[in-house]
């Protein structure tokens, strides 16, 4: 689910935080779910790479939201809240949707031509991009001079990761702007729930947003009939999927939320620096993808950046 990105480059809560037994006010509690988010998504990249390897990227995210919609509603009974239908709502579903759908769709494309490592180094430089939407297109924010110090460094950072400085590129180009295109659309939908402001609960949300891309999928199958499974995926792949609905689309978010309303967003954009440093440890220890040495400094300078990038001066 995308969600509303604030100032800081961060997502906002649509609504009340999500209440349940789990949501305890401790740092042990805060602490594992920070580490829980942190791990899930340090994982997502490489299980979209494991489902385009033996399923076609449409029939895989059909697959993969078919599971997550039967848990998105266990979550909707669970936590008791109900799914509005009205005009608005309808908007701020489709408003997720964007990310959920399209950006979901390149990036799966993208997912069978580069690394796990480049998709999570790609998405990790989104904070960079809202805050320059939220700049130069909504004019909401200024930044910094640490900021503005981060970006620099990030932008260093994605030229070197993506290996732009070398002769001769050795990652797929086209796969590379499937990603590219992919992280846009996640911010741009961030922005759009945010514009729809319909104040729904996180669940909701979600599970709205997980039902109108199922229906986004849906409509896609036919130009995709001949690429439908006909054998049954092996082990990998089949985790992969079902890691995918049940801890990235449902588990992930619902435990992000609840850490918007207890950490600083200075201490979320930790997700960010972390994320793409433990993606590059799982696709080269469970993928066998390979590291050039630009690629680590690229790796370097992103995470440099971002840690200037979350520094904010008191009082701006």
């Amino acid at each position: 689910m995308n969600n509303p990105i604030n100032k800081n480059g961060f997502p906002t809560p649509l609504s009340k935080p999500v209440v349940a037994p789990f949501s305890q006010n401790s740092r042990f509690a805060t602490a594992g779910q920070f580490i829980t988010v942190v791990l899930i998504w340090s994982l997502t990249p490489l299980s979209a790479v494991w489902t385009v390897h033996e399923i076609h990227w449409a029939w895989g995210l059909f697959i993969r939201f078919s599971l997550a919609i039967p848990i998105a509603l266990a979550c909707q009974a669970y936590f008791k809240v109900k799914i509005p239908v009205h005009p608005q709502a309808l908007l701020s579903y489709a408003a997720g949707a964007l990310g959920l759908f399209a950006s979901m769709a390149f990036c799966y494309m993208g997912a069978s031509r580069v690394p796990s490592t480049v998709i999570s180094i790609i998405y990790g430089s989104a904070p960079f991009v809202s805050g320059l939407v939220a700049i130069y297109i909504f004019r909401s924010e200024k930044f910094s001079a640490y900021q503005w110090l981060g970006l620099l460094l990030g932008m260093l950072g994605l030229y070197f990761a993506l290996g732009l400085n070398a002769q001769n590129l050795l990652l797929d180009r086209f796969g590379i702007g499937l990603e590219i295109v992919a992280m846009l659309l996640y911010v741009l939908s961030a922005f759009a729930v945010r514009a729809v402001a319909a104040n729904i609960h996180p669940v909701s949300q979600m599970t709205g947003a997980t039902i109108m891309s199922w229906l986004g999928y849906c409509s896609l199958l036919p130009f995709f009939s001949s690429d439908m499974p006909d054998e049954l995926p092996s082990l990998d792949t089949a985790i992969a999927i079902v890691y995918s609905a049940v801890f990235s689309s449902v588990l992930a978010m619902i435990f992000y939320y609840q850490l918007l309303n207890k950490v600083k967003p200075t201490t979320l954009m930790l997700m960010n620096i972390i994320c793409p440093v433990l993606a590059t440890l799982w696709g080269t220890w469970l993928n066998h993808e390979l590291l050039s040495s630009h690629f680590i400094l690229g790796l370097l300078l992103l995470c440099m950046g971002l840690a200037c990038y979350a520094l904010r001066v008191p009082g701006k």
